[in-house]
C-alpha cells in the first residue's frame, strides 16, 4: 500500500503526456465532454490504471503506451463518479489484434448453488473478463468502441462492467451496492427491463439493448452498461427507471452531459 502511494504521488506530480491529450481528443468523443476538473482527475486515474496492471500483447501484438492509453480512459470512464471502485480484481490485461479462440469454459456459481456457464471452450471471441484472472481484448474492437461511442456497443465498458459485478462475488448482474434499498430498486428495474426486452423483441420493436443481453443477467448489466454511456438518451426514452438506477448506482447522468454538450 506505502509502494502503491509513492507510486501514485509520483504519478500525480509528473505531467500528463501532451500527445495523450491529442490521441484522447482524436479518437473518444466523450472526452471532450468532459469538465477541466473531470479530465485532470481522468488523467490521473487512467494512469494509475495502466501504472498498476501488468499488460501483455498477444499473437504478436506490439503493445504501445498510446493503446494502453484508449484502454485505461474507457475502463476508467466506469469510475468518474466511483473512485472508490479502481477495479482492484484486476491485475492483468491481455490484448490481442482482433477476436481469437477462447479457452477453458468459464462458470459463475448463482444462488442455490446452481452453475452456470459463461463462454465454452473453442469459442470464439472479442474479449473477456475472468473472475480470477484477467481482462482479455481484440484490440481492432477496443479502437472501435472509442472511435464509435455513440452505438451502443463498447467492448471495454462491457468487459470491465463485468469486473465491477464481479467485485462482490458472483456474476449476477448485481455490483456491490450501497444500501439495502439501492439494491431492492436495482433488482426491481433490472428484472422489469429483461421482461420489457423479451417482450419488444418478440413483436419486433427497435430496442436499445441487443438480444446478447438476455443471455443471462451479468450480461444483461454489461450491455446495459454499454447502452447507458453510450446510448443514454435511448436507453431513458426506452426505460427510465432503469436509465435511473444505472443513473443513481454509476453516479452519471449521460443524458444531461449530452444535454450540456449540445
Amino acid at each position: 500500500m506505502l509502494l502503491r502511494w509513492f507510486r501514485r504521488r509520483r504519478i500525480h506530480r509528473t505531467p500528463f503526456p501532451p500527445g495523450w491529450r491529442v490521441l484522447l481528443d482524436r479518437h473518444m468523443r466523450f472526452w471532450s465532454t468532459l469538465t477541466a476538473d473531470e479530465q485532470g482527475r481522468m488523467e490521473d486515474e487512467l494512469r494509475f490504471f495502466i501504472a498498476e496492471r501488468n499488460w501483455e500483447g498477444c499473437n504478436g501484438l506490439v503493445l504501445t503506451e498510446s493503446m494502453q492509453a484508449i484502454i485505461a480512459a474507457q475502463a476508467c470512464r466506469l469510475l468518474l463518479g466511483r473512485p472508490e471502485d479502481r477495479f482492484g480484481n484486476v491485475s492483468t490485461i491481455l490484448v490481442y489484434p482482433s477476436g481469437y479462440v477462447a479457452g477453458p469454459p468459464q462458470t459463475s456459481t448463482l444462488p442455490g448453488g446452481r452453475v452456470q456457464v459463461l463462454a465454452g471452450a473453442g469459442m470464439p471471441v472479442l474479449g473477456q473478463a475472468h473472475e480470477r484472472g484477467p481482462v482479455i481484448l481484440s484490440w481492432s474492437h477496443t479502437l472501435a468502441g472509442a472511435i464509435h461511442d455513440q452505438d451502443g456497443n463498447n467492448l471495454v465498458l462491457h468487459e470491465f462492467a463485468h469486473k465491477l459485478d464481479m467485485a462482490n462475488g458472483a456474476i449476477d448482474g448485481t455490483p456491490r451496492m450501497s444500501s439495502a434499498k439501492q439494491a431492492r430498486e436495482w433488482h426491481e428495474a433490472m428484472t422489469t427491463a429483461r421482461q420489457r426486452l423479451v417482450h419488444d423483441l418478440q413483436i419486433g420493436l427497435n430496442v436499445p439493448l441487443r438480444p446478447y443481453a438476455l443471455t443471462n443477467p451479468g450480461e444483461f448489466f454489461a450491455v446495459a452498461t454499454e447502452v447507458f454511456f453510450e446510448r443514454p438518451g435511448a436507453m431513458q426514452e426506452w426505460d427510465a427507471e432503469l436509465y435511473r438506477v444505472m443513473a443513481e448506482w454509476y453516479r452519471q447522468d449521460p443524458v444531461g452531459r449530452d444535454e450540456w454538450m449540445a
